[in-house]
């Protein structure tokens, strides 16, 4: 596994070239990032030069957010899905394969009507992704927060465990395969996941990985946008991480922390305790 840098973690990521220094500078191997960055430098400069960039500094660009508004209205998505395979292609350029998105684990509407929606949103985007050969992460958001109470994100659950997110995938029935999870420690730990239901899948099941931590905290009480530095917290990091190794995930784990404090010491010091953070927990591994 590759460890990579998440602009969450360090408050945003600042211009290209000066993101990848840093992720080299403090030892990882890459970066996610937006597509449009890419090709905004591509348009200054060219492909050749971003390529280079990357392989200047021995970061790779581990993967895209996916740049298609899935969740509005059907002008939004129809005008982003017609970008899509533009953003498809710069990502071939520079030898990206991978993309991800995040799921609500609780929406406003009927969730029947919401899943036949986004299903044939996903397949549709899934058919323009296979042609470049980019894989696409889907994420559950576990906090029983984010469903029930002040902060939820709607009054009906909808997908936020592994398990509801692997039959979505299965019912989708994407031509090439090309769809599976972005599988994040975090989401995993609060939606009272295991170390067997990772057991339960292959190495080819996962796309991308977060790595985060929790405070001690009741289950319960997790919140989404109060999350650690790897191994500052009560997550069994360890056993997560062995575990996809075992089962032959050999990707990015990226390490995507939520926390105000981190991020207010800068994108420079907030690298850098991250780095310490990873260095320490991967040593024990």
């Amino acid at each position: 596994m590759i460890t990579a840098l998440n602009p969450a973690t360090i408050g945003g990521a600042p211009p290209l070239r000066e993101y990848v220094a840093l992720a080299e500078r403090y030892g990882f191997g890459g970066v996610e990032f937006q597509i449009e960055s890419a090709e905004a430098l591509a348009e200054e400069s060219s492909w050749d030069n971003v390529r280079s960039l990357f392989e200047q500094f021995g970061v790779a660009p581990a993967m895209f957010g996916l740049p298609v508004e899935w969740r509005l209205e059907n002008s939004r998505f129809d005008d982003d899905l017609k970008k899509l395979a533009d953003h498809a292609k710069s990502a071939a350029e520079i030898g990206c394969t991978r993309t991800g998105t995040w799921l609500p684990p609780a929406i406003t509407g009927s969730a029947d009507e919401y899943l036949a929606l986004i299903s044939k949103r996903f397949y549709a985007i899934a058919g323009v992704l296979a042609d470049y050969n980019i894989k696409l992460g889907l994420e559950f958001v576990g906090p029983d927060t984010a469903r029930i109470g002040p902060e939820a994100f709607g009054p009906h659950p909808f997908i936020y465990t592994l398990g509801q997110t692997l039959d979505l995938i299965e019912d989708l029935d994407v031509p090439g395969e090309n769809i599976g999870l972005l599988l994040d420690s975090f989401h995993w730990y609060t939606s009272h996941g295991t170390i067997e239901n990772i057991l339960m899948l292959t190495g080819n099941q996962v796309v991308h990985v977060h790595i985060n931590d929790a405070p001690d905290l009741p289950i319960g009480k997790q919140k989404d946008k109060e999350r650690l530095l790897p191994g500052d917290g009560i997550i069994n990091l360890k056993g997560f991480l062995k575990t996809l190794a075992y089962i032959g995930y050999n990707g990015y784990v990226a390490v995507e922390t939520f926390n105000s404090d981190v991020t207010a010491l800068g994108p420079e010091h907030a690298a850098q305790l991250t780095e310490v953070a990873v260095e320490r927990l991967l040593a024990g591994l």
